[in-house]
């Protein structure tokens, strides 16, 4: 790999994906499903305060931030953290 190309992918490797998930009623035992993941976390905020509102408040959105092309397990057993943006709510604060 060339220079200008390891570069490019050592920096992406470094950018944060902010992902939404959405819970019914807030509660993870519950159906739950992947709303979107955004470059930036105003996106991520934006997309999960719409599905909110669309779903009629049934379902509570979580935003997490992980690093681009990484797993959360890492290769000598140990976790990557990541960073909570927007905590999922108590079920009995909706």
């Amino acid at each position: 790999m060339d220079g200008a190309l390891h570069h490019r992918a050592a920096k992406i490797m470094k950018e944060k994906v902010y992902v939404v998930h959405a819970y019914r009623y807030g509660d993870r035992e519950r159906h739950s499903y992947t709303v979107g993941a955004f470059l930036t976390p105003e996106q991520a905020k934006h997309a999960a305060e719409l599905e909110t509102d669309y779903r009629g408040g049934k379902y509570s959105c979580e935003i997490l931030a992980f690093f681009l092309n990484s797993d959360i397990v890492t290769s000598d057993g140990g976790q990557q953290p990541f960073d909570t943006v927007l905590q999922l709510l108590p079920r009995n604060l909706l």
